[in-house]
C-alpha cells in the first residue's frame, strides 16, 4: 500500500541541483536506507518527505491520515525544558496539557492542576501518561531531567522517544547514533528491528544498516535510483553501475567526465586495504602488548623538528577526578608514547571527553599527577564544530585567506588540497554556510589535518562522515606518524586506526585493552573466563597441584612446548595473513560471515601474542 509517493519533485539550491524530478513510492511496510554522499542532499530529501520544506516542482502525495515522525539530524539547541516536557510535546495538544498539569503537580499548585485534569479528560488523555512514562523508561531517561544538562547522544535519545511516543506510521530518522554510544546503538538497532512501521533512515553506519533495510535510496547527483534489496546485495550493484557509468561517460565526453572519473578511481583504490599500512598497525599493537608485559597519499603535516619530540607524551600515574561527588575517573595509571594511537570508548556521560581534558592540562585531577612532554603541538577536533563560520568561504577557513598552504613540508594550492577531500573547485569557494553537517565535518578534518602538530586528538570525527570520507580518513590516520587520540564509536573506524583501546567501564573504572574494538571484546572474554576459573572452588586445588607440580617434574614437558611453539606461531601468522588478505576486499564486509572472521582474527592475534610471551619465558 502506497503512503508516500513523489511525482517529478526538483529542487535547487543556487545553481546546484538537489533533486532533478524525483519519482518513487514508499510502501507500507518498506525500511528504506537513503545512502549518498555528503552533500547530495539526503537531509533535504528528508525534509521534503516530513513536508518542512517545499519543492520548486512536482508533487509530494501523502496518504490521508499518515502519521509521519522526523528526527532530524541536529540536536536540539541548549534549553531548561525537562525530558518528560519535550516527549510529550511530541502528542501535540493533549501532551502540552499532560506536561501543564504534571507540572503544577510536581509544585504542589493542586488546585491549577485540577483545571488541566478536567481538559485531559475531555481529550481522554490520561492513556497518554502512561506512554510518556513508559517510553521514557525505555530509554533510560528522568522524566525531571533538564535537556542543558545532558550530552549529545543522550539528547537524540531524548528526540527519538519524541518522534516514537507519536506511534507514527512512517518514521523519518537523520542519522539517529551520531553522538551514541555503541551499546545505546545496539540498543536502537534490535529496537528498529522490532519496528512494524515504515521507516526511513540516513546512516553512515554500514553494520547499522546492514542488519535494519529490505530497500536502498540511492542519491547521487541529483537522480534517484531504487534497489529493491538489502543493504549488502546494493554495494554490489551500485560498484557494477559505477563501472558501467565511467565507460560509458569516457567514451562521451573524457574532458566532461574527468573530475568524476578521478573521485570515484581515488574512492575505488581507497577500498583497496594497503597491506603495509595492516603490517604497520599490527607492529604497533604488539610493541603496546609487550610494553604491558613488560611491566598515499595525504600525510597528516607533522612538525619539523618531529624527531626531537620527546618520546614520553603523557605519564598519568593514580588520577582520579570527580565532580559534586561523582567518581569518573578512580587511580588510573597509563604512559602515553610518541606515534602511538589510541582509541576512548565509553557509555554516554562516563567521562570521554573530561578524561581528554585531563590529558591536555584545561582540568586538574582531583588526586595523582599527570606528567607532559614540552614539546607537544596539539591539534584538536571538536565534535560540536563551535568554530564554523557559516559566512566564511570554505578555501579561506582552511587557510586562513592564502592561497597556497603548506603541508609535510610542501606546498600545496588550497583547491588541490581541498580535492583530496572530496571538495571540488566550486565547493571550495563556497560559502560554508551551503554545506550539509557531513560536508561540515570533513572542512573542519581538513583544516586540523593540515595544522603543523605532533598531537591530534579527535572527539568523535566520524559523525555525519559517508562511508567515502571515513575511509580516507582512516588511510590518512594509520599514515599519520604523530601521536593520536580518538574518542569514536564507530566500531570498523577503530579496529582499522587504533593500537590500543581505553574502556571507560563506569563507576571510575577505566581499562587499557591492545588492539582495537574487537580485540577489546576478546580479550575481556578472555578476562571475564580467567576470573571464573579463579574463583572457582574445584579449580583451586587443582591449580595448586600444577603448581607443584611444574616447579619439580615438568622439565620435559616444556622442552616439548618450547619445540612446538615455532609450529604454532607460523601456523597462526599464516592464517592472519589469509584474513588480512580477506579485509583487502572491500565487499568483504558486507558479508554475513564478517564479523564471524574479525573476531576470529583477534583471537589468532592474542593467541600469537601469548605464542610469543610463552616462547620468550621458556627461552
Amino acid at each position: 500500500m502506497p503512503l508516500i509517493t513523489l511525482d517529478n519533485i526538483s529542487l535547487s539550491f543556487s545553481d546546484k541541483p538537489i533533486l532533478n524530478e524525483v519519482s518513487s513510492t514508499i510502501l507500507k511496510g518498506d525500511k528504506i536506507a537513503l545512502i549518498g554522499r555528503n552533500g547530495e542532499g539526503k537531509s533535504t530529501f528528508m525534509r521534503i518527505l516530513a513536508s518542512t520544506i517545499e519543492p520548486d516542482d512536482g508533487k509530494l502525495k501523502i496518504k490521508n491520515g499518515i502519521k509521519i515522525s522526523y528526527l532530524e539530524q541536529t540536536p536540539p539547541e541548549d534549553n531548561d525544558k525537562t525530558l518528560f516536557n519535550i516527549v510529550s510535546e511530541g502528542l501535540g495538544e493533549v501532551g502540552d496539557t499532560i506536561a501543564k498539569y504534571q507540572h503544577l503537580i510536581n509544585l504542589g499548585e493542586l488546585d491549577k492542576a485540577s483545571e488541566f485534569q478536567e481538559k485531559i479528560d475531555q481529550l481522554d488523555g490520561w492513556q497518554y501518561l502512561h506512554k510518556i512514562e513508559t517510553i521514557l523508561n525505555r530509554f533510560s531517561l528522568n522524566a525531571q531531567t533538564s535537556l542543558s544538562t545532558l550530552s549529545g547522544g543522550w539528547r537524540r535519545r531524548v528526540m527519538l522517544a519524541r518522534a516514537l511516543i507519536q506511534e507514527p506510521d512512517v518514521l523519518l530518522l537523520d542519522e539517529p547514533t551520531n553522538h551514541m554510544d555503541i551499546t545505546a546503538i545496539l540498543d536502537l538497532e534490535r529496537m528498529l528491528k522490532e519496528y512494524h512501521g515504515t521507516l526511513v533512515i540516513i546512516s553512515h553506519d554500514r553494520s547499522f544498516i546492514a542488519g535494519i533495510v529490505n530497500k536502498v535510496f540511492d542519491l547521487d547527483r541529483g537522480y534517484l535510483s531504487v534497489f529493491e534489496c538489502g543493504y549488502r546485495a546494493y554495494v554490489k550493484r551500485k560498484n557494477e553501475q559505477l563501472h558501467a557509468e565511467e565507460i560509458a561517460n569516457a567514451r562521451f565526453d573524457k574532458k566532461m567526465a574527468q573530475e568524476e572519473v578521478w573521485i570515484r578511481q581515488g574512492i575505488k583504490a581507497r577500498r583497496t586495504r594497503n597491506e603495509g599500512r595492516v603490517r604497520s598497525l599490527e607492529s604497533m599493537r604488539k610493541s603496546f602488548t609487550d610494553r604491558r608485559a613488560k611491566k598515499g597519499n595525504v600525510k597528516i603535516h607533522a612538525l619539523e623538528d618531529e624527531n626531537r619530540a620527546s618520546k614520553v607524551v603523557f605519564e598519568v600515574k593514580k588520577i582520579s577526578y570527580d565532580i559534586s561527588g561523582l567518581e569518573l575517573i578512580k587511580d588510573f595509571s597509563m604512559l602515553v608514547l610518541k606515534g602511538e594511537k589510541i582509541g576512548i570508548i565509553g557509555g554516554n556521560g562516563s567521562g570521554k571527553s573530561t578524561f581528554i581534558k585531563l590529558l591536555l592540562g584545561e582540568l586538574q585531577p582531583t588526586k595523582g599527577s599527570i606528567r607532559r612532554s614540552k614539546t607537544i603541538q596539539l591539534a584538536y577536533f571538536d565534535q560540536m564544530r563551535d568554530n564554523l563560520d557559516p559566512n566564511m568561504k570554505a578555501m579561506d577557513f582552511v587557510s586562513g585567506g592564502r592561497e597556497h598552504i603548506d603541508v609535510g613540508g610542501k606546498s600545496k594550492h588550497i583547491i588541490g588540497y581541498l580535492r583530496q577531500f572530496l571538495f571540488t573547485g566550486k565547493q571550495a569557494m563556497a560559502p560554508i554556510r551551503m554545506f550539509s553537517g557531513g560536508e561540515k565535518n570533513r572542512l573542519m578534518l581538513a583544516k586540523i589535518l593540515s595544522q603543523p602538530a605532533n598531537l591530534l586528538v579527535l572527539d568523535e570525527p566520524t559523525n555525519d562522515l559517508d562511508v567515502e570520507t571515513l575511509e580516507l580518513l582512516e588511510e590518512m590516520l594509520v599514515d599519520y606518524n604523530g601521536t593520536l587520540i580518538l574518542i569514536s564509536h564507530d566500531r570498523t573506524f577503530l579496529n582499522n586506526v587504533v593500537g590500543s583501546t581505553v574502556v571507560l567501564d563506569g563507576d571510575g573504572v577505566i581499562n587499557q585493552y591492545a588492539g582495537g574494538y574487537d580485540d577489546y571484546l576478546s580479550q575481556k572474554q578472555d578476562k571475564v573466563e580467567a576470573q571464573k576459573t579463579k574463583s572457582s572452588p574445584k579449580s583451586k586445588p587443582t591449580s595448586e597441584k600444577t603448581v607443584d607440580t611444574n616447579a619439580k617434574k615438568l622439565t620435559y614437558k616444556q622442552q616439548q612446548e618450547l619445540k612446538k611453539l615455532p609450529e604454532k606461531i607460523e601456523k597462526a601468522e599464516i592464517e592472519i595473513g589469509e584474513i588480512q588478505m580477506q579485509l583487502s576486499d572491500p565487499e568483504f564486509f558486507q558479508t554475513d560471515e564478517s564479523q564471524d572472521t574479525l573476531i576470529r582474527l583477534a583471537r589468532l592475534e592474542a593467541d600469537l601474542a601469548r605464542y610469543f610471551e610463552k616462547w620468550g619465558e621458556l627461552e
